[in-house]
Parts: structure tokens; sequence; C-alpha cells
């Protein structure tokens, strides 16, 4: 629409980047984000800074922004809302696929994939069928019986207790009797003893977490914790929320969605990073707007679990698909080299901060650029938009934002410094 035509037009003006005299650049946001922008630099050249003062130049613009902080870092943002997973927000385990859910759970074996899968289904049938709570009993139950409750799923909810999960994979471990009683019309007659065994490990890891306080608030399972406040906060579905808020014009906001509050792993934080990701694109594909949406991601090894192919990964596909969808990444990164070949080359733009490593110069900018980039001062750097030729030196303007990422500093009880000896 020519609405959005203008809207996409615009150009980031006066407050973001200046050359090193101080004259403003106008950049725009076509040559900027369209095809992606990567922020790369060493610790304290300037990368969250840069992230920073994006986001609020996008807000002065009225665009949407969604950053996703897996570190809190910028919840000082101004006129940001911020949705904290395991706090005010979560992640529905109930709604996610179950391939997901499996990763959630370390499930690896192609047995308990298949008994988490019955599991689902039996849990679903339970709710909304039976319209009873805990777990679905199956041994001497017919196949006629089942069989419809199955069919009858189709038309009723989808809903389940997903904290049950582990007790249900359980009770999908049944076999008819081993001798002549044996009922082949019956799913089942007596638990696989032995198979339970085999993967009691599996099934305990999953009881112990699906009943652990903070993954219960994360992945928004019933609990029955003591009364606080923090209990008390009403918790918001994360899914729901991005599907809102990328649907809408923005006012001068950003969405910003924390996950530091996850204290289990860096792969826990990683694979929900992934799942958002995933959710996010998934949510504008199925939608029929097409407002631009600017995704903001500070250090790149923080979204892309270790054990997950990259062609595969949330970030992968959003880089890849998002911008028929009209999803536009900005992704910070502390080395270039970090970034796999197959990432690295669906940006379009690149802003390099101070960079030591000639390798890492090469990967992303021409060799001339080898004598300029481990000399930038903080803020500096060399900005090459999509299509350009050649980078211009340029400074980002700090954020109105506070952000303090300087490192601890030592403290002296004397005013001499540190002394070696020499030998």
């Amino acid at each position: 629409t020519p609405a959005y035509r203008r809207q996409r037009q615009m150009c980031i003006r006066d407050r973001f980047i200046q050359t090193k005299h101080g004259k403003p650049v106008l950049v725009n946001l076509n040559q900027l984000l369209s095809h992606h922008l990567l922020i790369t630099g060493m610790t304290g050249s300037g990368k969250s800074s840069t992230l920073l003062s994006l986001a609020e130049q996008l807000q002065r613009e009225n665009h949407i922004g969604i950053i996703f902080d897996a570190t809190g870092e910028f919840n000082h943002l101004h006129d940001a809302i911020i949705y904290k997973l395991g706090v005010n927000a979560n992640l529905p385990l109930s709604q996610l696929s179950v391939d997901n859910i499996a990763r959630i759970l370390s499930f690896d074996a192609s047995t308990l994939y298949k008994k988490l899968v019955a599991a689902v289904q039996s849990l679903k049938i339970n709710q909304n069928i039976m319209h009873q709570s805990g777990t679905y009993i199956k041994i001497n139950q017919e196949l006629i019986t089942y069989n419809k409750r199955v069919q009858a799923l189709r038309y009723a909810g989808s809903d389940y207790d997903a904290s049950k999960l582990a007790d249900q994979i359980t009770e999908e471990f049944i076999q008819p009797l081993e001798n002549s009683t044996a009922n082949f019309n019956f799913l089942g007659q007596q638990y696989n003893h032995a198979e339970i065994q085999k993967y009691w490990d599996d099934i305990l890891h999953a009881k112990l977490l699906l009943s652990n306080r903070h993954t219960q608030k994360v992945f928004g399972l019933p609990h029955s914790f003591a009364n606080s406040n923090q209990d008390n906060e009403t918790q918001f579905d994360l899914i729901y929320v991005l599907k809102l808020f990328s649907g809408m014009k923005s006012r001068h906001r950003t969405l910003i969605i924390d996950i530091s509050d996850i204290q289990d792993d860096t792969k826990t934080s990683q694979l929900v990073m992934d799942i958002l990701l995933k959710q996010l694109l998934f949510i504008r594909a199925k939608s029929n707007l097409r407002l631009p949406v600017t995704v903001l991601l500070d250090e790149y090894h923080r979204y892309v679990p270790k054990n997950a192919e990259v062609m595969d990964s949330g970030v992968f596909k959003l880089l890849r698909e998002g911008r028929k969808y009209g999803l536009y990444a900005v992704l910070s990164t502390q080395s270039p080299l970090d970034l796999p070949t197959q990432i690295r080359g669906q940006f379009g733009s690149v802003l390099a901060h101070r960079l030591q490593d000639s390798s890492e110069i090469d990967s992303i900018l021409a060799k001339q650029s080898r004598k300029k980039l481990p000399q930038l001062a903080n803020g500096d750097g060399l900005l090459k938009l999509y299509e350009s030729k050649k980078p211009k030196l340029v400074h980002v303007v700090a954020p109105e934002t506070q952000h303090d990422t300087d490192s601890p500093r030592f403290l002296m009880a004397s005013q001499d410094d540190f002394h070696f000896i020499n030998q």
C-alpha cells in the first residue's frame, strides 16, 4: 500500500550515527535493515550501546522494535514494554509442539518420543473428553473405546495439564499379559516394568524438571507455591504477546522479551530463545499484516543451542525467511567468526566496531579495513550499507538510556601502582 511504502522509505535521521566530524548521516532504513544488519566488535567497543541507540531511534520514528534480551541489560530503555519470562510472562508448555517439548525434557530416544506423543494425546482425552484431572489410566481399556475418544478430540478442546507429562509417560508403558489370559482387544493389561526401568533416568529427570518451581513459572504449568508478591503477579502468554505486538503499529514503544531470569543453564536459555524466534516467524507467516518489525538480538551465541543444526535454528530461519514477512534482524556478536558461513552470508549491512584480528576483519569487510578497525575508539565504526561499495567511517551517538556494561575496576588500598620485580 502507499502508506506501507512511505513507512519503509523513512530514514533514520539525526541521532543515530554521525561522521567523524559530527555531521549527521542520513541512513535509509531499506539499506540499513531490510537485508538485516550485523553489528560486531570486541568487548567494550560499543555494540550494546549501538543496539540501544538504534532502538531509541526506531521508537522516535514509530517503527516496531522487539528486543530479545538474554541478560537483562535493556530493561532501562525508555517507553519499553517489558515481559520477563518466569515473572510476569510464561511460555506455555501445552501450546508447544511435541518436538519442542522433547527438547525441553531432553528426550533423545525414539521410544521416549513416541511415548511423549501418546502422553500428550492421553492428557488431552482426560481433560477434554473425560473431564478429569490427573493422568489417563489406559490399563484394561478397550481399543474400540479408546479410538472413539481419540476421534472425539477433533471436536473438543486441545488444552491439557502438561505438568502431568512425566507421570502420563509411565502410563504409556503398558502391554498384554504374558500368558494365555492376554486380551488383545485391550490397550494393555500390565505395566512393562522392564521398559520403564530402562528409561527411568530420563523419566525421573522429566518429573523433577516439571515439578521445579521455576520451571513451572517459566512454562506456565499449574503449581502450588507459597504465596508471595512475585507469585501473585499476573503472567501473560508470551506467544500471545508476540502475536499482539507484532501486528500493531508502534506508538513510540519497544517490546522487550527478558529471559535473564532462567536459572538452569545456558542450554535452557538458548532453547527458549530458539523457540521464541521460530514462534515469531510462524506468527508473521500466518498473518496478513506486513508492517516492518525490527528484531534486535544481542550476542549471537545466546540464540543458537550448541547441539542444534544451524539450518534448523531460529536465528537462521529468521534471517532466511523473515524478510518476506516484514521481519528484519539486527544481530550483534563479538567476533564475526562466531557466525557460521550460512548465518554470516545473510546480512546485507555491517557495522563493525573495533576488531583486532585480521581474519575477523576479512570475513566481513575488505582488506583495506585492516588498518582502521583495530584503532577505532569506543562508538566509532565502519558502516557498510547494502549495495554500497565502500564502508563509511562513522560514530554512533551514545543512547539516552543508561547502559552500564563496564567491567568492574580493581580498587587498591594504597595509591601506589602494582610493581613487577626485575630478575
